[in-house]
């Protein structure tokens, strides 16, 4: 397809293609979609038969303008659509010099909605069509499988079902402020929107909005982009590598394991706590202990057993995802902090690193370690973010415990107590 062909058939627009005489030589989806007439029995009909015969002497004075060589503007005209009513559009043409054709591109004089929910559905982002009580009136395929709905049931919900219910009072109040003064509001105007999925998980979006009119009605087409990752990736990387540098200068890492110190961890969790806040996410935590440390430090020397914690801790870094903290807290104990976390995901990845410790290839020695997990969510209460972290740690230790009471070399969850 020439880009001329991809123009016209994906404009909102409609568009026709005819001769001097009146034939009809092509229409876009729009315009069929609009008239009910296919493209081929376009083809096979002049204007003459389809215009209303009081425009005829309009349409007429039209094309003798245009093939004298000048454009016409805002020529209105009612067109007859396949189930017998007649439409009004309203078209600039202009006249081809090398072929002699005649170039039409319209819009209805009332109503946007159909050649907008056509070009929607074959947008490369999500579409939302509300109108002015809220109610979604079209949601393309997309739209639908952005927020996890099957095909066809957003229709009829309101657009406030897709909004976290903390924010929906004001979203109803922007939405009012807009449609009191209704313009195209591009995208990247607000840093802090959030949309709600079927399934109740929050997530970032930047949304453009169009007004559309429809018989004097309003309607607003909302566009959506999921920018969740990219917006949470940036932040959180931005932010540890900042605090990654000044805690470099200050030397605030475990100078056997390379680990952070607890200095490093009261610094950096304050911005990790608020960034989960700021989202809605939670963290998680998982302290682990070697089982038996103190027998193997007696049986193969305080070396041995340093070399053993350099390689666990070096096992640990491989099972965790990049923004993750790994903790030195004394002696044989560390801790993993997870942002962005939820209980199974923590669980899973503690349950990957113990079943790996007996078998490695790191150490020559065959080890295991017991593990406590433990999920803070931000629904809990409004604690201070050391208040936060000295709950995790309590948490995670009170786990461990059981692991270890349970017969060690096991993985245990504080809400599994």
């Amino acid at each position: 397809m020439n880009e001329f062909e991809n123009f016209f058939n994906l404009s909102l627009d409609p568009m026709t293609i005819a001769d001097v005489n009146g034939k009809i030589l092509h229409a876009n989806s729009v315009y069929t979609a609009i008239t009910g007439w296919t493209v081929e029995e376009l083809k096979s009909k002049s204007y003459w038969e389809l215009i209303h015969p009081e425009d005829f002497e309009k349409v007429r004075g039209a094309i003798k303008t245009l093939t004298a060589g000048h454009p016409v503007f805002a020529l209105e005209y009612r067109f007859l659509c396949k189930e017998g009513s007649y439409k009004t559009f309203i078209a600039n043409v202009n006249r081809d010099k090398n072929s002699g054709y005649l170039y039409a591109l319209s819009r209805l004089k009332e109503g946007q909605i159909i050649p907008y929910i056509i070009v929607a559905n074959t947008a490369p982002v999500a579409v939302i069509i509300i109108n002015t009580a809220g109610v979604i009136f079209h949601a393309n395929r997309l739209a639908e499988t952005m927020f996890e709905y099957e095909a066809g049931e957003l229709a009829g919900k309101s657009i406030e079902n897709l909004i976290p219910a903390r924010l929906r009072e004001k979203h109803q109040a922007n939405r009012r402020e807009y449609q009191a003064a209704p313009t195209n509001r591009p995208m990247g105007s607000s840093l802090n929107l959030k949309g709600l999925k079927k399934n109740n998980f929050e997530f970032r979006v930047d949304i453009s909005l169009n007004p559309l009119f429809e018989y004097g009605d309003l309607y607003i087409a909302c566009s959506i982009l999921d920018v969740t990752e990219k917006f949470n990736t940036a932040k959180l990387a931005s932010n540890l590598e900042r605090e990654n540098q000044r805690l470099v200068r200050l030397a605030q890492r475990d100078p056997l394991t390379q680990a952070y110190n607890r200095r490093a961890m009261e610094e950096l969790f304050p911005k990790i706590a608020e960034d989960c806040r700021e989202n809605s996410r939670s963290i998680s935590a998982i302290m682990l202990d070697i089982d038996h440390f103190k027998k193997f430090n007696d049986s193969y020397g305080h070396q041995t057993g340093d070399e053993l914690l350099k390689q666990l801790a070096s096992l640990a870094q491989k099972f965790i995802r990049e923004n993750d903290i790994l903790v030195r807290l004394g002696g044989e104990e560390f801790l993993i902090i997870m942002p962005f976390c939820e209980q199974t995901q923590a669980v899973e990845v503690a349950e990957r690193l113990r079943i790996s410790l007996p078998n490695n290839d790191l150490s020559q020695h065959t080890f295991t370690a017991s593990f406590g997990v433990s999920t803070y969510r931000f629904d809990h209460g409004p604690l201070a973010p050391l208040e936060i972290l000295g709950e995790l740690l309590k948490e995670t230790d009170e786990a461990l415990y059981q692991a270890k009471a349970l017969g060690r070399n096991r993985t245990q969850h504080f809400s599994d107590l």
